[in-house]
């Protein structure tokens, strides 16, 4: 302000010395000087009810009230905050911002928060609260008004906060509106998640839950709770004493779960060392499925692995042995076929009776052929063959035989195949009632691949058709490639 006080309107050379002055002259000097006096007066008072002190003046106490007067571009240094330690400990507490930017609470049990005297729509409010947990039983409710910063808050669950363990935790209270909307800051704790956003890390060690709405991605992740991620989890290596869930993928160096790795899309490791859940898959996609790689140089106890011919389990140390994938055909009710001298399928199980082999593959095969006829006399012989859709490297089978007329004990005869035109299977019959039983036992190796057909052919139309009856059958199981010789610890 600028001050009333002029000293120019004293006259400092009145009265004049050895001679008369004029009354009026002392009398203006006078009055003047009081009215000076009077400005200062009132600009001390002023002053005095205005300003910031250091210490009290004489006669007053210290009362330092801005009275929320803007105070900016100022330079501060070695401030301090009143602690305020509050009363209350237990049941409903209501903190007054006005007491202080830093309160404690000590709890005697659970406790009930509110606050009051935020400063006014358009000044924003913060203090800090102390609170001294001498109980994990006791929990701290927040009001309504605190909506924002709660995602991820340990312990935080509709308003209300529990601890793991006792101790002092700090957290800071915010508001914008005069407490109608009131943001909590975790001062001493991490947060536990990170909504709506993707995490890339170089490691990562939780003492509670990885949760994700998008993606986990790091170098190691560690955790004793549980990872769940609705997008990918990938890392170096992922370790957790709970489970590992992803919407998408699971992918890593190492992947050690005390629980279950459950993944909508895939489960990709060095190691997985879990209880692996596959999803139920869908008309597209298998539940589980194995990528061809090479076997290992020596097969570990427990190993199970797929070259992309066959799958391959080792029960024990250098005991690698094949997974029967077989594939098979198999009668539900007896198949008329045709009194023919043609060759023709023993299965209408499919519309051709034909399976596709792939190509460089040494299938073992099995078959057993129940055939009966009721009428027809003329002379005939049976042989077995398989129709080719690709080209063989080798075929070889054994073909036990019984020919007997009606369901009959009857010798068994025995042959040898190398090929998979027709090779005769039983000598001449005139029999009305022929009653066949072939069994087949041998290896096919593929060259290219295409479909493979089990048939017969008579030599001879019988006179009446054949009836392959029901739970004949034919199947296949893939051990290695066109060239494999051996599979498991032989020496």
């Amino acid at each position: 302000m600028t001050s009333s006080i002029n000293p120019n309107n004293i006259d400092g050379s009145y009265p004049v010395a050895g001679q008369d002055n004029n009354s009026q002259g002392f009398r203006d000097n006078f009055t003047n000087t009081k009215v000076n006096f009077q400005y200062a007066e009132d600009e001390i008072n002023d002053l005095q009810s205005k300003v910031v002190l250091k210490a009290a003046l004489t006669g007053s106490s210290l009362d330092n009230d801005m009275n929320d007067a803007l105070l900016y571009a100022a330079r501060i240094q070695d401030f301090s905050a009143t602690r305020v330690g509050v009363a209350d400990t237990s049941g409903p507490i209501a903190v007054n911002y006005a007491s202080g930017h830093y309160q404690t609470i000590s709890t005697t049990g659970s406790i009930s928060l509110s606050f009051n005297n935020f400063p006014p729509s358009g000044s924003y409010g913060y203090l800090k609260l102390q609170l001294n947990i001498t109980n994990i039983a006791h929990t701290v409710t927040l009001p309504a008004a605190v909506t924002l910063g709660t995602t991820g808050l340990q312990g935080y669950s509709a308003g209300t906060i529990t601890f793991g363990a006792t101790g002092y935790y700090e957290f800071g209270f915010g508001s914008y509106n005069a407490g109608t909307t009131i943001t909590i800051f975790d001062l001493n704790r991490a947060l536990t998640d990170f909504a709506s956003a993707d995490l890339v890390i170089d490691d990562l060690t939780a003492s509670g839950n990885v949760v994700a709405t998008g993606n986990v991605t790091g170098g190691n992740i560690r955790t004793v709770g549980s990872m769940s991620s609705t997008g990918n989890v990938t890392s170096g290596n992922v370790s957790t004493a709970g489970l590992v869930t992803a919407t998408g993928n699971v992918g890593g160096g190492n992947i050690n779960s005390g629980g279950t790795v459950s993944a909508v899309g895939n489960v990709n490791g060095g190691n997985v060392n879990a209880f692996v859940r596959p999803t139920i898959g869908t008309s597209s996609v298998a539940p589980v499925v194995f990528t061809a790689g090479t076997n290992m140089t020596t097969p570990a106890a427990g190993a199970f692995e797929y070259d992309g011919v066959v799958f391959y389990g080792s029960p024990q140390s250098n005991q690698r042995g094949v997974i029967a994938a077989e594939q098979f055909i198999a009668l539900t009710a007896g198949y008329t076929g045709a009194d023919s001298a043609s060759a023709q399928k023993v299965f209408n199980g499919s519309t051709n009776g034909a399976v596709t082999l792939a190509a460089s593959t040494t299938y073992m095969m099995e078959g057993v052929y129940y055939i009966t006829r009721a009428a027809g006399t003329t002379s005939h012989t049976l042989s077995t063959l398989f129709a080719l859709g690709g080209t063989l490297t080798s075929i070889a089978y054994t073909a036990e035989t019984t020919s007997t007329t009606g369901n009959a004990l009857g010798a068994v005869s025995r042959i040898y195949a190398t090929g998979a035109t027709a090779t005769v299977v039983t000598a001449a019959s005139t029999s009305a009632t022929e009653n066949i039983t072939v069994t087949i036992r041998g290896i096919v190796r593929t060259n290219s691949a295409g479909t493979f057909t089990p048939q017969i052919q008579y030599s001879a139309a019988p006179g009446g058709a054949p009836n392959i009856l029901a739970n004949s059958f034919f199947k296949l199981t893939p051990i290695g490639t066109n060239t494999v010789a051996t599979v498991g610890n032989w020496s």
